[in-house]
């Protein structure tokens, strides 16, 4: 009867680690979680025992696992697939290594990019010596560049100029991703998923606003603002949501100014999305265009289109007349609090959210800013000038390559006469 009782104290005391660990204490589970490099990790290494441990888990951890994980019901590939996507965010090139069929510009027209472009981009990637187009995809390999879109960037621009956007490439994208993340095409988010998106999501939004608003003049909260209702028009915070067009993440920017404009950036990274968007008003800004424009110009690609009042039928007019709507009924709000309140009927925004150990992505808005070259003219910056030239082999004055940004500055010090500006997609080096 003793070595019996002594049995029973035995299974007690171990249960909680027997069946692959699935316990039942809470103590178990967040002991897991602290000893995990990231929620994301603990996330992946725990899926046989997901049902045992969402009970256990904290509010803030619970959203984090709903956002990403909606809507539910996932196949193990996809449940899988999306926390390495956010484990990714904090480093691209690891995401489109992963995934590469994110990727497929460049592997579908990488043997037609002309013999002198190949030169081009080898100068720019520091090959001593050119390499022959028979060689060249074994020497990517050996350096291991060949699924990496940083370092792939060029090659995919110019095929993009040579080739154009062929619709049958956005359509497998949109296939594998669907596979891939368990993505229900067209699936936005609804009021709970925004509430608890924009919560979670909080530091990204705040860093985004501070660094738009700063380059918009305008208040924080109204750049804010700005953000978050362009996020609820486009995805309701489905940070999976994907359109029939090929139109990624939580701003539903296409892979095509994903991998053109601007350093290629994982879909689903919040922050990156985010990031882009902003980079987008920023430089219409820049041009002398209105925000109502540039709201307009980002859904339909004019920045005239339902400035006149009408087709308010049409589907962009539709999208342009609500964000008016929505920024009007909140000109008076200051708090973040009542923006999730009026748009979602909830508000998660609570401390303990800033506390998760989830994977965060900083780069700022001058990491994802396309790359440009500036030319100069007649004596400007002379003694810093540098031999470039373009695609064509017409030689020009420059500093090399720059981030917009940089030549914004030139172009305010020195003046746009005498700072010219071109995209690198025209120049070799």
């Amino acid at each position: 009867m003793k070595k019996q009782l002594q049995l029973i104290v035995l299974l007690l005391i171990f249960t909680p680690y027997l069946s692959a660990g699935c316990s039942n204490s809470k103590e178990f589970w967040q002991k897991k979680v602290a000893k995990s490099s990231s929620i994301e990790q603990f996330f992946l290494d725990n899926y046989a025992c997901q049902k045992s441990f969402y009970q256990k888990l904290e509010t803030p951890q619970k959203i984090y696992f709903d956002t990403v994980l909606y809507p539910k019901n996932l196949t193990k590939e996809a449940y899988l697939n999306r926390w390495y996507a956010m484990l990714f965010t904090t480093n691209d090139s690891d995401f489109f290594r992963k995934f590469s069929f994110f990727n497929n510009y460049f592997t579908t027209h990488r043997d037609k990019i002309k013999a002198e472009e190949l030169r081009c981009f080898q100068t720019q990637k520091g090959f001593i010596k050119p390499v022959p187009s028979d060689k060249f995809y074994g020497e990517l390999q050996k350096r291991d560049m060949l699924n990496d879109v940083g370092y792939l960037y060029p090659l995919i621009r110019w095929a993009y100029v040579h080739n154009g956007v062929d619709m049958t490439l956005s359509r497998e994208r949109v296939e594998k991703a669907e596979k891939a993340f368990g993505i229900k095409k067209g699936k936005v988010g609804d009021k709970e998923q925004f509430a608890r998106f924009i919560a979670l999501f909080g530091e990204e939004y705040d860093e985004v606003a501070t660094a738009l608003a700063s380059k918009l003049s305008i208040p924080q909260i109204e750049a804010y603002k700005l953000l978050v209702v362009i996020t609820y028009l486009e995805s309701r915070g489905n940070i999976f949501a994907v359109s029939t067009t090929g139109a990624f993440g939580p701003t539903q920017l296409t892979l095509h100014y994903y991998m053109m404009y601007g350093e290629p950036s994982n879909p689903f990274s919040p922050k990156a999305s985010l990031t882009k968007l902003a980079n987008k008003f920023i430089h219409y800004n820049r041009i002398g265009k209105s925000l109502n424009s540039s709201v307009i110009a980002y859904k339909s690609g004019s920045l005239l289109k339902c400035q006149n009042g009408k087709n308010n039928s049409d589907v962009d007019c539709r999208y342009y007349n609500d964000y008016k709507r929505y920024m009007s009924e909140m000109s008076s709000f200051s708090q973040k609090n009542e923006i999730s309140r009026y748009l979602t009927g909830k508000s998660y925004f609570f401390p303990e959210i800033k506390a998760l150990k989830r994977a965060r992505n900083k780069h700022n808005l001058k990491h994802y800013e396309p790359y440009q070259y500036a030319i100069l003219k007649g004596k400007t910056l002379k003694e810093r000038a540098k031999k470039s030239m373009f695609l064509g082999g017409r030689p020009f004055n420059s500093l090399g390559r720059m981030k917009r940004s940089e030549i914004y500055e030139l172009q305010d010090h020195f003046g746009v006469n005498n700072i010219g500006v071109i995209s690198d997609k025209k120049v070799c080096y």
